[in-house]
C-alpha cells in the first residue's frame, strides 16, 4: 500500500511539473511595468519580453522622465545632465534551471537622450571675457550588462529585480558617462 501511495504521489508530482512546463511554453510574451522607477525617479518605464526557449529571451524597454525635481536640480546647476528618454533592446540568459524563479544575466544597448549644461567662456564686444551657462540636447548610445532575479506567482504574474549599468560610447563630453539599469518590475505573462 505504501509503495502504491508513493508511486501515485510521484506520478502526481511529475504530472504537475509537466503541466507547469507546458504552461510556460505556451506563454511566451510578457509585459512589465517598473514600480521602482515611478516611485524613486518619477520615470515611466515599460518593457516587453519574448521568451525564445527555456534559457533565452529578447525584449525592448522604454522609459520617459519628466520629473519636476530633476528639472529644478538641472536648472540650479546641481546636475550636469537631465536624462529624458531611453530605449533598451536586450537579450537575457537564464542562470537557473527553474522557470518559476530564476536568476538571469542581461546584455543591453541603450539609445538615450536628454539635456546637458556646461559653463562656457564668452567674449563681449569690448574684449572682456565672461562665463555663462550653455544648455543643449544630447543623444548617445550605450552598451552594458545587468544581473537580476525573476519570480512568477501563479505562472502569469512576474516580479523582477535587476541591477546593471552601461557606458555611453559617442557623446561622452555631453551625455552621462554611465547609464544605470535598475528596476523592480511587475509583469503579466501571456
Amino acid at each position: 500500500m505504501k509503495k502504491w501511495l508513493f508511486a501515485a504521489l510521484l506520478a502526481f508530482q511529475f504530472s504537475n511539473a509537466q503541466e507547469s512546463s507546458t504552461i510556460f511554453a505556451r506563454k511566451q510574451n510578457e509585459i512589465k511595468f517598473d514600480i521602482l522607477s515611478v516611485i524613486a525617479f518619477s520615470k515611466v518605464h515599460i518593457s516587453y519580453e519574448r521568451f525564445l526557449n527555456e534559457n533565452f529571451s529578447v525584449g525592448i524597454s522604454g522609459s520617459f522622465q519628466d520629473s519636476k525635481d530633476a528639472k529644478e536640480d538641472f536648472d540650479k546647476g546641481y546636475d550636469r545632465t537631465l536624462p529624458k528618454y531611453e530605449v533598451n533592446p536586450f537579450v537575457r540568459y537564464s542562470l537557473s534551471h527553474s522557470q518559476k524563479s530564476f536568476y538571469f544575466a542581461e546584455i543591453f544597448v541603450s539609445a538615450n537622450g536628454g539635456k546637458y549644461r556646461e559653463l562656457q567662456r564668452f567674449v563681449d564686444e569690448s574684449g572682456n571675457g565672461y562665463y555663462d551657462t550653455f544648455k543643449d540636447n544630447y543623444t548617445d548610445v550605450a552598451i552594458g550588462g545587468a544581473l537580476g532575479y525573476k519570480l512568477y506567482i501563479q505562472e502569469k504574474f512576474g516580479l523582477e529585480l535587476f541591477l546593471g549599468a552601461g557606458k555611453n560610447l559617442f557623446n561622452t563630453d555631453k551625455s552621462p558617462e554611465v547609464v544605470p539599469r535598475v528596476g523592480l518590475n511587475f509583469g503579466y505573462r501571456f
